[in-house]
């Protein structure tokens, strides 16, 4: 299993989605006079949200929109990967998609680390691609007033919206490993069950 990338989440979603969370940012620290800085890159959908107010500490990983939608995509990979496998007997298909479910528990305290929220704009995420310069959304203040960027039509944020070309991201993706795998109910699980096994710890290698 080689992971999911955001290079398979198409262009204009990508946009959209940072779009959305530049917003939600900016929403989060009370407006735009609020917001010290929030950016999100188009080809690694790595966020940053900063506001004058602290206000963005109080948003657990998984409320942020970028956070969600990655994560979705990674549990829905894993659970095609077992789909997929022939090597897992049917039923044992529930197994490997519970796990898949586990490791990626995109609505709860315990969802994994996937690197969205990062510090600088070429930081990599868990679903970074090894090739392409990152295209960032960003905004910054300037002159003491706040001026947002989105490359989004339907938004409502600022009017004077932009998007940055920046080059010199990392090759890999962060190391990090997803939740603990659940156990089989049994001490000697069958050759089908360990196929199931194996899918989750591929996802597991996948977040390192």
């Amino acid at each position: 299993m080689s992971g999911w990338e955001t290079g398979q989440m198409p262009e204009k979603i990508r946009k959209e989605l940072c779009a959305e969370q530049v917003l939600f940012c900016t929403n989060v620290c009370g407006g735009e006079g609020s917001t010290r800085e929030a950016f999100c890159n188009v080809n690694t959908l790595g966020s940053k949200c900063t506001c004058s107010n602290g206000a963005e500490s109080a948003i657990r990983r998984y409320q942020w929109p970028a956070f969600q939608r990655v994560c979705e995509a990674q549990r829905e990979e894993c659970r095609q990967t077992c789909d997929r496998n022939n090597k897992i007997a049917a039923a044992d298909k529930a197994f490997c998609f519970n796990s898949c479910d586990s490791r990626l528990s995109c609505n709860a305290e315990n969802a994994p680390d996937l690197k969205v929220m990062v510090q600088k704009f070429d930081d990599p995420t868990a679903g970074s691609p090894k090739t392409s310069p990152p295209v960032v959304v960003a905004f910054k203040p300037t002159d003491g007033a706040a001026s947002a960027a989105a490359d989004h039509p339907n938004s409502s944020g600022p009017k004077d919206s932009k998007i940055k070309e920046r080059k010199g991201g990392k090759d890999e993706g962060p190391k990090r490993r997803g939740g603990p795998l659940p156990a089989a109910n049994n001490d000697a699980p069958s050759a089908s069950v360990l196929s199931a096994m194996a899918v989750v710890v591929a996802l597991g290698s996948a977040l390192l």
